[in-house]
C-alpha cells in the first residue's frame, strides 16, 4: 500500500496526519481528517502530469500513469481545507441546529439497526456489476483511517479472482443484491417508495438486479432516464468506444409488494426497437448537442432497457452490443447517431 506514494510525500502526509490527530476539538479534527482523505488521494503516484494544468488522479480506478505529477502535500491540504471551510460557511442546512442526520457504516445486507416499516423513502445506487470495485479504490484513504473495508459482502462481480480467493460470480452478485433489497423491503413503510439508480451494458447484470428486487418483494412502478452530465472515467471510455459502458443511468422506482409475474422476454428487441422508433419520431429536425445526445447509442440503450423494464419484463438478450446490431439493421446510422429510414 505504501508504494502508492513517493518517500517525500509519505513523510509529509505522516507528519500532517500526526498533527491532525493532536487537535482536541472533535468537530475540527473530523473536518481536518475529511480534508486529509482527499489530500492523500491527490498526493499519490496516481496524480497524472498534464501540460495544461489540472493534474489529478483518474477516478474510479487504481491507475499509475507513465508521467507522474508530484503534488505538494501542504498546498493540496490547504486547498482542501478551504473547500471544507466554504461548505461549513455556506451550507443552509447547518444553520438549523435541530436538523439531524444519521450516518451509519454497515453492510446493506444487514440493516438490523433500523426498525421494520420505519422508512418512508429509500434512495440507493448499488454497484453496477463489475464496472467499479469501490472497496479496492477506497483503500487509498482507508489505510490512513485505519479502517479498511471488509470485501466479503461487497456487491460486485469479480472475475479477476477465483471464488476461493474472494472472487464473485453473477450468481453471488444476485444473492448479495437480493439480501440487500430484502432488508430495504423490510424497513419500508406500507406507503414508502424506493429509488434505484442503475445501469450496465450486460443484460445478465440487469436480470440479476431485477431478479433480486423480485425476490425481495419490490414492485417496480416507474422508470426514468438520469443524465449525470459529468462523465466518470468509465463514461468517457464508453463515449469513445473503448468500453461498452452506457452513460445514462436509469432510475427505477419500487413500492413494497409483488409485481405481476411475467416471463423473461427473449425477444426484448421488439419492445426496444419500438421504443427507439417512437422516440426518434418525436425528435425535431436539425442538429445540436442535445439532439445528438438523444440519437446516440448510449442514450438509446438506456431508453430501450427502460422501456422493457417498464413493460414488466427482464431485458434478456438486450446487451449494449446486441442493441447496436439491432439499430444498425433497422435504422440509418451517421457519425454514431441514429435516424429513421
Amino acid at each position: 500500500m505504501s508504494d502508492f506514494w513517493i518517500h517525500r510525500s509519505k513523510i509529509a502526509l505522516s507528519e500532517l496526519w500526526h498533527q491532525i490527530n493532536l487537535v482536541t476539538d472533535t468537530y475540527a479534527r473530523s473536518a481536518l481528517k475529511f480534508a486529509f482523505t482527499n489530500t492523500a488521494w491527490h498526493a499519490t503516484k496516481m496524480r497524472r502530469y498534464n501540460a495544461l494544468g489540472g493534474q489529478r488522479p483518474l477516478t474510479g480506478t487504481l491507475y499509475i500513469p507513465q508521467l507522474i505529477a508530484e503534488g505538494n502535500v501542504f498546498e493540496i491540504f490547504r486547498h482542501q481545507v478551504k473547500q471544507v471551510s466554504r461548505f461549513y460557511a455556506t451550507h443552509p442546512g447547518l444553520e438549523h441546529s435541530e436538523a439531524l442526520v444519521l450516518a451509519r457504516q454497515s453492510s446493506a445486507t444487514d440493516l438490523s439497526w433500523l426498525p421494520t416499516s420505519s422508512i418512508d423513502y429509500v434512495f440507493t445506487d448499488p454497484p453496477f456489476g463489475a464496472n467499479l470495485f469501490y472497496g479496492d479504490c477506497n483503500v487509498v484513504w482507508e489505510a490512513w483511517l485505519g479502517d479498511v473495508t471488509d470485501l466479503t459482502d461487497e456487491i460486485v462481480v469479480n472475475r479477476s479472482l477465483p471464488v476461493t480467493a474472494g472472487g464473485k460470480t453473477i450468481t453471488d452478485y444476485e444473492k448479495l443484491l437480493g439480501d440487500a433489497f430484502t432488508e430495504v423491503r423490510r424497513v419500508m413503510s406500507p406507503t414508502a417508495r424506493a429509488s434505484v439508480v442503475f445501469h450496465n451494458a450486460d443484460d445478465k447484470v440487469w436480470s440479476a438486479l431485477l431478479s433480486a428486487t423480485d425476490r425481495a418483494g419490490l414492485a417496480q412502478t416507474d422508470v426514468s432516464i438520469l443524465d449525470k452530465v459529468q462523465r466518470s472515467m468509465k463514461g468517457y471510455k464508453g463515449r469513445s468506444g473503448a468500453e461498452l459502458v452506457p452513460f445514462y443511468d436509469l432510475v427505477i422506482t419500487f413500492t413494497a409488494g409483488s409485481r405481476t409475474a411475467t416471463p423473461d422476454l427473449n425477444g426484448a428487441g421488439a419492445i426496444a426497437l419500438t421504443s427507439v422508433r417512437e422516440h426518434l419520431e418525436g425528435l425535431p429536425t436539425g442538429a445540436n448537442e442535445h439532439l445528438n445526445q438523444q440519437r446516440s447509442l448510449e442514450y438509446l440503450y438506456s431508453l430501450a432497457v427502460g422501456a422493457v423494464i417498464a413493460n414488466g419484463y427482464h431485458p434478456t438478450g438486450l446487451s449494449f452490443r446486441s442493441l447496436e446490431g439491432l439499430l444498425r439493421e433497422n435504422l440509418n446510422s451517421e457519425g454514431g447517431r441514429y435516424y429513421l429510414h
